[in-house]
């Protein structure tokens, strides 16, 4: 059970470090929708979503690759905005939102598998980065393992300064990526011979539409899902959130899809660092690549610190160094490979959504849309309803041949766990949790 000890020992923790990995952010520490907005864009610029666009017109029209990208950007829109509502509103990072859904133990299973599955991002990110570097210098296959460990290792030292370092990174880079990515689908038209050969482009293969959803959706399920409550949990209103999450989202994550795929069809290569150096845009390249990357995979360490240290119970910070090491090792697999990557989107598509459908089901239709607060709680050890509802919701999401899978899924928890919930659960919910009083 929680114990209201626990609580203030937490807060004096929180005090040293200033990042409230067991507390609700304070209402005075809460940050502008411009500082928001920065973090959270400078979190979904990223080149891997320019990959999966890459991947994408391997498959699919440059017509359809819209339509896929508008598709899959509403549906993440809609599950951050949700997130972002009960984050911001209560203060509570994603892991500490858990508790409420998932009880105690549960949550740090929740907690666990979500940054397990968030270091795959950094590893495929990091691995990435240092493949175009070898790529440059021709440093062979050794040379290329040395600098994607390197770049693991790089990468994470923002992440030991914290949310402001990061929202420093963001405010250097994001323009930079922003210029640097319209003038690669600049030079990508040019060479095609203009849009009208981009929109005549036919792929060497067929991908279908729900596929592509899928696959948009996979990139950005997790931080949309997850993720966003420890930047949105800073917001100093609801609206703010909301706003930061939808304009990081429709506007920057569409960005980068489109452009991947605009490059990836002007040279027909779905290998991004390849068909950026086959452009002749090797300094834009470089300046892209870098400040791209280490914001995002900054933020993403940031964010996976925060829910391991729930889990396990340590210091921020030196579980940094231990998803370093981890990470540095894992590049060494060569995640970078487009068909690794989208085997990996596919699986993030349909694994995730469940997840936000249970948590966004406890706030809203169980606790009517307010928690109380965490010392005012105890909570049960496991809510096995929660674990229950998020295997047959993916079981679901396999077996029913209409629409798509991440949605079939996500709708399922939403309807699910209350149900499950309300007829065998023989507790009070009470003002916003289930939870027996102190």
């Amino acid at each position: 059970m929680w114990e209201v000890g626990k609580v203030a020992s937490k807060k004096q923790t929180n005090a040293t470090t200033n990042d409230y990995e067991f507390c609700a952010v304070p209402e005075d520490k809460r940050k502008s929708y411009a500082s928001l907005t920065i973090v959270w864009t400078g979190y979904v610029f990223v080149v891997t979503s320019m990959m999966a666009g890459g991947g994408l017109a391997a498959g699919l029209k440059f017509s359809n690759i819209l339509l896929v990208c508008v598709l899959g950007n509403v549906f993440l829109g809609i599950i951050a905005t949700l997130v972002s509502i009960i984050s911001s509103k209560n203060g509570l990072s994603f892991a500490l939102l858990t508790k409420y859904s998932f009880g105690i133990n549960g949550s740090r299973i929740a907690s666990f598998f979500v940054p397990l599955v968030n270091l795959g991002w950094y590893i495929i990110q990091a691995a990435t980065y240092g493949h175009f570097i070898a790529l440059i210098f021709n440093f062979g296959s050794i040379g290329e393992g040395i600098c994607m460990i390197l770049s693991a290792i790089l990468m994470g030292i923002f992440a030991f300064a914290g949310i402001k370092a990061i929202s420093v990174l963001g405010y250097v880079s994001i323009p930079a990526i922003v210029f640097l990515s319209l003038a690669t689908s600049a030079r990508a038209i040019n060479i095609s011979g203009g849009l009208s050969s981009i929109f005549a482009y036919t792929p060497s293969t067929v991908m279908t539409i729900s596929t592509g959803v899928t696959a948009i959706i996979g990139t950005w399920i997790l931080s949309s899902a997850t993720c966003i409550a420890d930047i949105m949990r800073y917001a100093k209103n609801t609206k703010e959130a909301i706003l930061s999450a939808l304009t990081g989202l429709l506007l920057g994550n569409s960005l980068m899809i489109i452009c991947g795929a605009l490059a990836a069809i002007a040279v027909n290569n779905s290998d991004l660092p390849a068909v950026l150096l086959s452009m002749g845009l090797l300094i834009p390249s470089i300046i892209l690549m870098t400040t791209n990357i280490f914001t995002t995979n900054a933020a993403n360490l940031y964010s996976n610190s925060l829910n391991l240290s729930n889990s396990f119970n340590m210091d921020r910070k030196k579980m940094i160094i231990i998803l370093l090491i981890v990470a540095a090792l894992a590049t060494l697999t060569k995640p970078y490979e487009i068909s690794v990557f989208f085997t990996f989107l596919e699986t993030l598509g349909n694994v995730i959504p469940p997840l936000a459908g249970i948590i966004i089901a406890d706030y809203f239709i169980l606790n009517k849309g307010r928690y109380e607060s965490l010392e005012s709680v105890k909570f049960e050890k496991w809510n096995i309803y929660a674990f229950l509802t998020w295997a047959i919701s993916l079981i679901l999401s396999f077996i029913i041949p209409v629409g798509l899978p991440a949605l079939t899924s996500l709708i399922s928890s939403i309807i699910i766990f209350p149900i499950l919930s309300i007829i065998f659960k023989n507790k009070k919910i009470k003002g916003g949790s289930s939870y027996e009083e102190v």
